[in-house]
């Protein structure tokens, strides 16, 4: 009998987790602060529970249970609550692969099949590891004397899939379809988006260019580029332009202190309030208030 010649087909693995750093699971209570922070690798944080602020570089974004963030290497970001208490998973890797970028920095919503990818995650995290997972200040992961087998590939298998999963989430997300809004003006377009800017200062909520696109109904470059088109500057700006012409007349008022009206409109920091106050007016809000004082004696 002629033995058949076979061909082996080697697998292509594009997403490659070649090393944890941390893997967390914290429990905030109310006003929870953590310091901000960069470092030269991938962390991705999941609200497993309540609500939380996140500084995502220059962006203040609020993220509610079941949703998530990928924060890319050596870009700013930290945590907050907010009289509100909130549960995270948070872990921190390195991949090499350039898709990872089509996640960063955007509001991810995980299916059932990604939380259960992540509990797995967290559940071997635990049997491996002899760390406190809710230690905030942990800088590595201590082997336990006697590893379940392969525990350490289950974690690295279940990150690669659960990244490989939100990829093709985004990618085969539909868009809508601007060929038939084409009815639709740029300045129509331009009004919904401050009128939605409008209501979300007025009750101090971050921007979210995912639900700001799908209100409107055109894919977010699009918003994005007809807006800058016609207002010169990107939603975001636009947004933080609103909350700092705001913050300018409620320190005229003198009725409420920097640290209040920074809450008031969803800054989340009075570091970060006062950075994006002084970029605009020149001026720090104790300045400000002083230049007020000094107007009104004249």
């Amino acid at each position: 009998m002629a033995s058949k010649k076979y061909t082996v087909t080697k697998l292509n693995a594009p997403i490659k987790i070649s090393g944890i750093y941390t893997i967390h699971y914290f429990k905030y209570g109310k006003n929870f602060n953590f310091e901000p922070e960069n470092h030269d690798f991938w962390e991705l944080v999941f609200i497993d529970s309540g609500n939380a602020q996140i500084l995502s570089g220059d962006n203040m974004l609020s993220l509610t249970q079941g949703q998530a963030i990928l924060h890319r290497p050596n870009l700013t970001h930290t945590i907050y609550t907010k009289n509100n208490f909130a549960n995270s998973a948070i872990i921190s890797f390195d991949c090499k692969n350039k898709l990872l970028k089509n996640l960063a920095e955007r509001v991810l919503v995980l299916t059932d099949y990604e939380k259960s990818l992540l509990n797995k995650i967290i559940s071997e995290a635990k049997a491996s590891y002899s760390d406190k997972l809710n230690d905030a200040h942990l800088t590595k992961m201590t082997r336990k004397k006697s590893l379940p087998f392969a525990s350490e590939q289950i974690i690295k298998n279940n990150i690669e899939l659960l990244l490989i999963s939100l990829i093709r989430n985004v990618e085969n997300k539909p868009q809508h379809n601007e060929v038939m809004n084409l009815n639709i003006t740029s300045d129509k377009i331009v009004d919904s988006i401050r009128e939605i800017l409008i209501n979300k200062l007025d009750s101090a909520e971050h921007i979210d260019l995912n639900e700001i696109s799908f209100r409107v109904g055109f894919s977010k470059s699009y918003i994005k580029s007809q807006f800058k088109k016609k207002t010169g500057v990107s939603i975001i700006q636009y947004y933080i332009d609103m909350k700092i012409d705001k913050a300018k007349k409620l320190l005229s008022q003198q009725k409420f202190t920097i640290s209040e009206i920074s809450d008031m409109l969803g800054f989340g920091s009075i570091y970060y309030f006062s950075r994006q106050f002084k970029l605009q007016t020149e001026m720090s809000p104790t300045e400000y208030i002083k230049s007020i004082k000094a107007d009104n004696i004249l």
